[in-house]
């Protein structure tokens, strides 16, 4: 079992239940820009996006599919990552933000490597989510330690 899935399990479901379809768009915008940042989308990669959404939201395989369909086109539109990151900045508290910096980078290491664009991307997101280095380290070494 994924360590995302394992932390999202001991949270409450019932928190992220009644999430918007705003804030689900704004994570799988995130999740793709870490995946998209080597410039290799790999098919692993897309799974575990897929998976995450429907762990951490709650949703179908069929939502998460839609979802990450949207996302693209979302991203085509944006002009950076800060907009999504603002709005889950507003609607996620510091254990929801950690939480999600784990999933975050267990896409940066679905494809078996952490490669030194997808970290410049997560420290990037976590910088705007206002996540400190010392949280980004501990998150980043539990999820090597897991995958190990």
């Amino acid at each position: 079992m994924p360590l995302c899935k394992i932390i999202v399990l001991l949270n409450s479901y019932a928190k992220y239940m009644n999430d918007s379809y705003k804030t689900q768009l704004s994570a799988a915008c995130l999740l793709l820009s870490v995946a998209e940042s080597d410039e290799i989308l790999d098919e692993k990669e897309i799974e575990t996006i897929q998976n995450i959404l429907q762990d951490f939201f709650s949703i179908t395989i069929k939502d998460a599919h839609h979802l990450l369909h949207d996302t693209k086109n979302a991203m085509e539109k944006a002009t950076g990552l800060f907009e999504f990151g603002q709005h889950l900045n507003s609607v996620f508290d510091k254990e929801d933000k950690l939480d999600f910096l784990s999933c975050i980078f267990e896409v940066a290491f679905a494809d078996g490597e952490l490669h030194y664009l997808e970290h410049h991307t997560v420290k990037k997101i976590a910088n705007i989510l206002n996540i400190d280095r010392r949280d980004i380290l501990i998150s980043k070494i539990k999820m090597e330690k897991y995958l190990n």
